[in-house]
């Protein structure tokens, strides 16, 4: 059956969690590995600045987790620790002790994917013909970024530019590669792909608000999953918040919910 996954949820969450750990620790201007994990830095107001991956391969001991507090207290920065349910119990215990409140929950969807000569279609069946997605030239760099950075800019205000920064990062990843939407040669939205031996994860997309319903989200997944399969990926996960577009779009190509990770933020120290 198409989509399909021929993990348990067990597999694809400690294979999930350690591509988000290493890349995340990768692409950061700082990172230290951590109970299995990493916790990583880059400037104020970053999404970078984040522990993940802690706890997968048992205990996490409190000179661990003090560690953890003391590395983000060096920075100025608030501790923001992702845990997936299969982590061990004694992470949330740790956190909860030093005063982290669960803050998100969001839910990693995958699927399995094709071979790599097998056309990836969405529900609308092929993209309008004045919609062109392809890899963007040297020199389109700074406009994928623009737009597909577009609906995450919150994250920009306490530290303008670190956005656009990080991002940069991710397009030079050697496992991350980037697509440009254009309708009728106009960039509107963009995301990548990030491949790690035989799986891989659709990260940061974004479709201009103005020409948003018009397929392009799907049509950028259908482009990325079949980068990801001629790569040599068996599988495709993708993280969203419940009930936003991200997540419909997944569900309507095919990926069903697997498991959920929570983020904890310190609301004291």
């Amino acid at each position: 059956m198409a989509g399909v996954l021929s993990l348990s949820p067990a597999e694809v969450a400690a294979l999930e969690e350690h591509r988000m750990a290493l890349s995340i620790s990768e692409v950061a201007l700082e990172s230290e590995a951590i109970a299995g994990g990493w916790m990583c830095y880059s400037r104020p107001g970053c999404w970078s600045n984040q522990a993940n991956g802690m706890g997968m391969d048992g205990p996490v001991t409190d000179d661990e987790l003090n560690r953890l507090v003391d590395f983000y207290r060096q920075r100025r920065a608030r501790p923001r620790v992702s845990v997936c349910p299969n982590a061990h119990p004694s992470l949330v215990q740790g956190l909860e002790k030093r005063g982290f409140d669960l803050r998100e929950i969001m839910t990693v969807l995958a699927r399995s994917l094709p071979g790599p000569s097998v056309k990836i279609e969405g529900p609308r069946g092929a993209p309008d013909p004045k919609l062109e997605i392809r890899e963007p030239l040297p020199d389109e760099t700074e406009v994928f970024i623009e737009v597909s950075t577009s609906g995450f800019m919150e994250h920009d205000r306490e530290s303008p530019g670190s956005l656009a920064e990080i991002t940069q990062r991710v397009v030079d990843h050697p496992r991350c590669t980037p697509f440009l939407a254009l309708w009728e040669g106009v960039p509107v939205g963009g995301g990548l792909v990030e491949t790690l031996d035989k799986q891989a994860c659709l990260i940061g997309t974004s479709v201009l608000p103005e020409f948003r319903g018009r397929g392009i989200q799907t049509a950028l997944m259908s482009c990325r999953m079949e980068s990801a399969a001629r790569a040599g990926a068996d599988w495709i996960s993708v993280s969203s918040l419940t009930g936003v577009a991200t997540e419909r779009n997944a569900r309507r190509m095919g990926f069903s919910p697997i498991y959920a990770h929570a983020t904890f933020i310190q609301h004291s120290s």
